[in-house]
Order: structure tokens, then C-alpha cells, then sequence
């Protein structure tokens, strides 16, 4: 069994879906699937059984699939040891981030952390914000950028309280939106439910949507085609060398339509130096990276 093997098996018994974890390890999934099958010929069972929900596992598979776990967490806390022996100078930092964050935040961050830390890796890990938080929950992430109301008994830092847009081709008026093809993409179900509450206090009719895509970044490119206009959780998506226009959401008594951005993890993981060193270098960093916000208008 290789080191990868374990993750594997901890990720497809917490996913249930083979397509799912295939994109969160970074391989394709017929190579996933190849490789399920030689760990079940190599232990001599069966593993997994294909179900129309997903895959569910055998007892043998079960059983295998929880020590993976116990196993990683194990390698974890030798790395862990180690590193403290370094004085956190050295070693992997297991960071998870929203996807959208891999566009605008994480780039510029990673570069200057490195720059100062360079025998620290840093292990990426993107999904949406809710996924992220069950896994730093399972102890499977040290570390992670997360958006939105979230509930959780770790400990969370606000970083931002990021507006809410509406971007489009020409310039908007609210009161159009209704009769204007929208371009809706994949969310979190928070943001989700507070886009609708918004929308509902606004409108008496649903939104036109025309398109849905997976990413803010494909919204955005039909947005720039004039298919037209994209509710945005991330200000970061508006340049204005793309000529495109955009105002702010508000609800009715005034008050911002917004999304929160936090930094998440585990106060009892701050004896991890590497942990403190993350936690630190973002809170200096944060006024250049999160400090400013989207003016209204073009």
C-alpha cells in the first residue's frame, strides 16, 4: 500500500462518489478507479460495491477505509513533531481554500509566504466553503479560507464582509433585472438562500435564468459576450479594463447584501508552529489583500 492509497480510501468513504474524489486528489478518474482495483487485488477483498447513488463499502472496505484515517492522522502528527523540532520552518501546511480564492487570493498570498518560508509547502485543497469546513472538522486540512454564515465550534477570523454585485455588458437599472436573462453558477447553498431572499424582497417574479455554469469565471466570460448579467459573491471578479458594469445589492431597509470570508481552523492545533506562522503572516497581509472593496458604478 503507498501513502497516497490511504488518502484515497479516506476520501472516496467520506465522499461516497468516485467522480467527487477524483477531483478533490487530482487525478482522473479512470486512474482513480484503476487504482481502487489494484489496492482490492493487493488485499485480496473487496473494497467497494457501485450503487446508483454512488459507491458504498463493504465491512472489510469500512474497516480498511476508518484506519486509513487513523493512519494519516498518525503520519500527521510525526510531520507535526518533526516540524516543531524545526521551529515550524520546514514541512507541509495543509490549506484549504473556495475556489474562488484560487483565482484572486491564493496566488499573490502563496507567492509572498513562500517567499519568506520557503521550506514550508503549502498543500492546497479547494472546494465549496461547506466541504472545507467538514474537512478541517476531520482533521483532514490544517487550515482554511471559508466563506459565508457558517456555524462551528473552531475558531474563525473574519476577514472580510465582501459585497454582493450585480456585472453586465451595459449599464443596469434594478428594476430591470426581472425581464433580463441571468446567468446563474454554482454556489454555496448559503449564498444561494440569501441571493433568494434578496431577489423575493425585490420581485414579485422569479429570475429569468437563462445559463447555468459551474464557475464564476465561465459566468463571467457569457457576462462579457452579452448573454447577460451575473450575481457575483466576490468583488474580485469586476476589472474595469473589461469595460463591463456593476453596482452593489442591497435589501430594502437599507442594509448590504454581503458575504463574509473567515479563516478557520483549530485553536488546539496552535502548538503547530507552522499553523501560527500561516495565522500570523495573514493577519499582516490582510489590509493588502482584503482591504479594499469595489466601488459602485462602472
Amino acid at each position: 500500500m503507498r501513502d497516497f492509497d490511504w488518502k484515497i480510501l479516506s476520501t472516496l468513504y467520506r465522499t461516497k462518489n468516485i467522480t467527487k474524489t477524483a477531483e478533490l486528489l487530482f487525478i482522473t478518474q479512470p486512474a482513480l478507479t484503476r487504482r481502487l482495483q489494484q489496492i482490492e487485488t493487493e488485499l485480496g477483498t473487496v473494497l467497494i460495491l457501485r450503487t446508483n447513488k454512488g459507491v458504498s463499502f463493504t465491512p472489510n472496505g469500512k474497516y480498511i477505509a476508518l484506519k486509513s484515517v487513523e493512519i494519516l492522522n498518525t503520519i500527521e502528527d510525526i510531520k507535526t513533531n518533526i516540524t516543531k523540532a524545526s521551529d515550524g520552518l520546514r514541512g507541509t501546511l495543509r490549506l484549504g481554500a473556495p475556489n474562488s480564492y484560487i483565482h484572486f487570493i491564493i496566488p499573490e498570498l502563496i507567492e509572498k509566504f513562500i517567499q519568506r518560508y520557503p521550506d514550508i509547502h503549502v498543500e492546497i485543497h479547494t472546494n465549496l466553503s461547506h466541504e472545507l469546513l467538514k474537512d478541517l472538522e476531520a482533521k483532514e486540512l490544517d487550515i482554511s479560507f471559508v466563506r459565508g454564515d457558517i456555524a462551528t465550534v473552531l475558531e474563525k477570523k473574519l476577514l472580510s464582509n465582501d459585497q454582493i454585485y450585480v456585472i453586465s455588458k451595459r449599464p443596469l437599472e434594478i428594476s430591470e433585472l426581472p425581464k433580463i436573462p441571468q446567468i446563474a453558477y454554482t454556489k454555496e447553498n448559503s449564498i444561494v438562500k440569501a441571493t433568494n431572499r434578496w431577489w423575493k424582497e425585490r420581485f414579485k417574479e422569479p429570475p429569468l435564468i437563462n445559463f447555468r455554469v459551474h464557475s464564476g469565471d465561465a459566468c463571467l466570460q457569457m457576462v462579457k459576450h452579452n448573454l447577460g448579467y451575473g450575481i457575483f459573491s466576490d468583488s474580485h471578479y469586476y476589472n474595469p479594463q473589461d469595460n463591463l458594469y456593476a453596482f452593489p445589492l442591497e435589501y430594502l431597509d437599507g442594509s448590504k447584501f454581503s458575504r463574509k470570508s473567515w479563516l478557520v481552523y483549530d485553536k488546539e492545533d496552535c502548538h503547530n508552529p507552522l499553523l501560527t506562522h500561516f495565522i500570523d503572516f495573514v493577519d499582516e497581509i490582510r489590509p493588502t489583500i482584503w482591504g479594499t472593496e469595489l466601488p459602485p458604478g462602472k
